[in-house]
């Protein structure tokens, strides 16, 4: 390069050197910056949502079910649907039906009666206008009945005349086989010092049987004082005693037994005679102060064969029915018409059924008899 005029050759200032001789540059200062504004800071930038799909399995398979969990071995089973509702019974099969079920409430009732409890002691008299009604059979079947659905001792009498048919007289000693021998023991000492239950011949029922004088008669005739004297006896060990009165009530040994009776059963047969003896027997017993007693009586319909014109026995319970307490009809039976003793089981349906309905009447009398004054 030519030098100007201006320029003058100007040689380069000498390099500065250490003490080892090693070049020293100089040390240059940063220029500063010019000063500027910082940034404003971007917005930060969210990614949209991913658009969430089903499993490809999902989209594809169908649901599959859902299978119970398995059932213990003693688990309650499980609540079901409530059974459909039954289908409406025919007619004849609904009254059937209800009959059974009127029977069955009927004779629990029926049994409620009998077992009322008894306060003291009881006497019934059984009687009837004439012979040959069944009344000696019905007092037999009555007793057993009540004796065995009572549960306690129950003492049927013979207090009728000697007859060739009576009962057969239990076997063992003559002297104390009936109600003679009894009568006779009593004439002697009180009815607390003798005791009655050896003279009476047991049956599987419970009930216990005084046969009625033998025939022909032995001894003297039984008056009333001897029946008054054996019926306060019986009551001392049997709460329940049911007297079969012969004929002839207003004469002066029957008289006695009504004096005594606290109920009284009147037989009859479903006819146009027995029904009209009846009825006299009725007015009789109103006449000659035993009207109260007729009135609770319990008319008793026996269906004897041979018993003459028949009667509707509609028309006998509703006559009967307006004088006394209730009327019970009692269908023939050979059972009950042949054997000596009967047994309930042994009765026929009917049979048996009716003599529960009439023990269930006595028995109401007793409850009545022994409910609270006031009731």
């Amino acid at each position: 390069m030519t030098a100007g005029p201006d320029t003058a050759y100007r040689p380069a200032p000498a390099a500065a050197l250490d003490a080892f001789g090693t070049v020293l540059l100089p040390r240059l200062a940063p220029a500063p910056c010019p000063a500027t504004a910082s940034p404003a800071p971007l917005p930060v930038a969210h990614p949209a949502p991913r658009p969430t799909l089903p499993p490809p399995a999902a989209r594809f398979a169908p649901p599959r079910p859902t299978v119970p969990p398995p059932v213990p071995r003693f688990a309650p089973p499980r609540p079901s649907l409530p059974p459909p509702a039954p289908r409406p019974l025919p007619e004849q099969r609904r009254s059937v039906l209800d009959v059974l079920r009127t029977g069955e409430r009927r004779g629990r009732e029926q049994l409620r009666l009998i077992r009322s409890p008894l306060h003291g002691s009881c006497r019934i008299a059984v009687i009837s206008a004439t012979g040959n009604v069944g009344k000696t059979s019905l007092v037999r079947a009555l007793g057993a009945m009540l004796a065995t659905e009572r549960g306690e001792p129950v003492a049927a009498v013979d207090a009728g005349a000697p007859y060739p048919n009576s009962p057969v007289r239990p076997a063992g000693p003559p002297a104390r086989v009936g109600i003679t021998e009894l009568a006779a023991a009593l004439r002697g000492g009180g009815p607390a010092a003798v005791d009655p239950r050896p003279y009476l011949s047991p049956t599987p029922s419970g009930l216990a049987v005084l046969a009625g004088p033998a025939y022909p008669a032995v001894g003297r005739p039984l008056d009333e004082g001897d029946y008054r004297a054996v019926l306060a006896a019986l009551a001392e060990r049997y709460p329940l005693t049911l007297t079969d009165a012969g004929a002839g009530l207003l004469d002066g040994p029957m008289r006695g037994v009504l004096d005594l009776a606290d109920q009284l059963v009147l037989v009859t047969t479903p006819s146009v005679d027995g029904a009209g003896r009846a009825t006299a027997t009725l007015d009789l017993l109103h006449a000659h102060g035993y009207g109260e007693l007729a009135e609770r009586s319990v008319t008793a319909i026996s269906a004897v064969p041979g018993a003459g014109r028949p009667v509707h026995p509609s028309d006998l319970r509703a006559y009967f029915g307006t004088r006394c307490r209730g009327v019970v009809e009692v269908p023939f039976d050979e059972h009950l018409a042949a054997a000596a003793e009967s047994e309930p089981g042994r009765l026929g349906h009917r049979t048996r059924r009716a003599v529960r309905e009439l023990a269930a009447l006595i028995g109401d009398e007793l409850w009545r008899a022994g409910r609270p004054t006031g009731w």
